[in-house]
């Protein structure tokens, strides 16, 4: 028996080295979700997935629907689990070009990004529970920051929703025999779109790129985490310490001002 990897976001600098990563091991199905790709049913036979790795696209990944349509089309009887990785969402510098604090695409009015609320929360227990409904035994895995505990101003939104999944997935994995949640916190990753929202930031602030993440060391250790024996809820963290970093670092107002460095603000 095999082991389905689903990546969703499987086109993003992480999604692309998890891909990498998990092909080489042995006994495992790569399932990859995007956008960009042909529709899933497009390679469905008698209405079920091939045992083969693919990239598909299942439309909206926050919709319950069609992630439960896509669960259905998974034969359980070449697998023996399924793993599933979130690499998706956004990661919001609430700035506007003056450098005050301001929350963009907020239509209910809460002072949160509705993008991170849809991406980080609901597209993520869309899928897993979908995902349960195969009857095999489910892993998923989601990143956070290591900066989240600070929660810093110019990221409200995302740790306000990352605080509100962890604490969903803390309290399924206690009910759920079955399924096991993991965390993985990290630390910038060096990748173009990095440096295309964060354009100054080599240049406005003593950041040093030899200390930033590489996305294969995320994905190493994101194999090592979903491929380990701990169970239930598991919250890990990936981070090289560079040799400017104090306890402060991520404290306010000094990281809203690197953050406006950073932006050329």
């Amino acid at each position: 028996m095999k082991t389905l990897i689903i990546i969703n976001g499987v086109t993003g600098a992480l999604g692309a080295a998890c891909l990498a990563r998990f092909s080489r091991e042995h006994g495992t199905t790569i399932v990859g979700l995007s956008r960009q790709a042909q529709k899933v049913d497009t390679f469905c036979a008698n209405g079920y997935l091939p045992d083969n790795t693919l990239i598909c696209s299942i439309g909206d990944i926050s919709s319950k629907e069609a992630c439960k349509s896509f669960s259905q089309k998974i034969d359980k009887s070449f697998y023996e689990k399924i793993i599933y990785i979130h690499a998706v969402g956004v990661y919001p510098f609430e700035l506007d070009t003056t450098g005050n604090i301001h929350v963009s695409n907020d239509n209910d009015n809460d002072g949160i990004d509705d993008r991170v609320v849809k991406l980080s929360h609901d597209a993520f227990f869309a899928m897993t529970e979908a995902l349960e409904g195969v009857g095999l035994p489910v892993r998923a895995l989601i990143f956070g920051g290591i900066a989240d505990k600070f929660k810093p101003a110019v990221h409200k939104s995302w740790w306000t929703v990352i605080e509100k999944t962890k604490d969903r997935m803390k309290k399924e994995a206690e009910q759920k025999n079955k399924t096991s949640f993991f965390v993985l916190n990290i630390s910038s990753v060096i990748c173009p779109h990095e440096l295309i929202t964060r354009p100054f930031v080599f240049q406005n602030t003593n950041a040093d790129a030899s200390f930033w993440l590489m996305p294969h060391e995320v994905a190493e250790q994101v194999a090592a985490l979903v491929f380990s024996k701990r169970n239930g809820f598991v919250e890990d963290r990936l981070f090289h310490k560079a040799d400017y970093y104090e306890e402060d670092y991520f404290a306010d107002p000094k990281f809203t001002k690197r953050k406006k460095a950073e932006l050329g603000i």
